[in-house]
């Protein structure tokens, strides 16, 4: 009987190591760089970085943030994906109406109540525009180049903040955003522009 639990919890462990280690080299395939790169930017050897993505030993939490600043890309996708691997990974288009219905559960069950008001008043405030168009508008512009994103933000920040010193907000009574988490994004956005990277992240703004 302890040999069949032993077992078990072996089996496991060997899982999640596995799917932990797939956060490490299936975003750094996501970066198209070489282990040595990262390895050089997040300050470890190559066979660390190789011992990541195999299972063997696993990043810190300072080592796991360097990680996605070295390669620009979001964590948060990855780590939903090891928490629900079977919900999450590789949502497209063209999945069953059900499959994403359950992963975009899961996805806004890990908000923290702020985003929840927030993604709430953008398709259903009394903002004036219609939910699908929001939808659409904001799929339009993530679909842009970063660079032209960044532009864009820039124009609306500073729009945001004049209409609401001029007291015309549409809804000053509901959530607002968080302007400074926006410039210090956007600041985010320019160096990630000007070193040609696909993205970045904020661990600790993320909604």
């Amino acid at each position: 009987m302890n040999n069949n639990i032993e077992d078990i919890e072996e089996k496991e462990r060997v899982d999640r190591a596995k799917r932990f280690s797939k956060i490490w080299w299936r975003s750094r395939a996501d970066a198209e760089v070489s282990q040595e790169y990262v390895a050089i930017g997040v300050g470890v050897s190559r066979k660390t970085v190789q011992n990541w993505e195999k299972g063997i030993s696993s990043p810190d939490l300072f080592q796991a943030s360097e990680w996605f600043n070295v390669l620009g890309l979001n964590p948060l996708p990855y780590f939903l994906d090891y928490i629900f691997p079977e919900k999450v990974d590789g949502i497209k288009a063209s999945d069953e109406d059900r499959r994403v219905e359950e992963a975009l559960s899961h996805l806004i069950s890990q908000l923290p109540a702020s985003g929840k008001r927030q993604l709430l008043y953008m398709l259903y405030g009394h903002h004036g525009s219609s939910p699908n168009a929001v939808l659409n508008l904001m799929n339009a512009h993530l679909q842009t180049p970063l660079k032209d994103r960044v532009v864009h933000a820039a124009m609306i920040v500073e729009d945001y903040e004049l209409e609401k010193s001029l007291g015309n907000l549409v809804s000053p009574a509901n959530v607002q955003p968080d302007v400074k988490m926006l410039r210090i994004s956007m600041d985010n956005a320019r160096v990630t522009v000007e070193k040609h990277r696909s993205g970045y992240h904020l661990i600790d703004s993320e909604i």
